[in-house]
């Protein structure tokens, strides 16, 4: 629902930061490995890989807006 919100309102990185982002894929990503390597079931690797991928789809989303956002700001400076 963070993911819809974001979109509506297009402000998202005001509500997170890129640091935090990173060390929330971070965990994601040593889970996901952590299951891999230790031969986990099947839904927990699935688990850990939806996880992963809405990590990269936040990050996205983060990296869109912010250049978005400058991009506004630096156009409303110039008029």
């Amino acid at each position: 629902s963070q993911i819809y919100i974001a979109c509506q309102n297009g402000r998202v990185d005001q509500a997170l930061s890129l640091g935090f982002l990173l060390c929330w894929i971070a965990g994601d990503l040593t889970n996901f490995i952590g299951c891999y390597l230790t031969h986990q079931l099947p839904i927990q690797i699935v688990t850990a890989i939806f996880y992963v991928n809405m990590d990269i789809i936040m990050i996205s989303q983060f990296v869109y807006y912010k250049l978005k956002n400058q991009k506004m700001t630096k156009c409303k400076v110039f008029q």
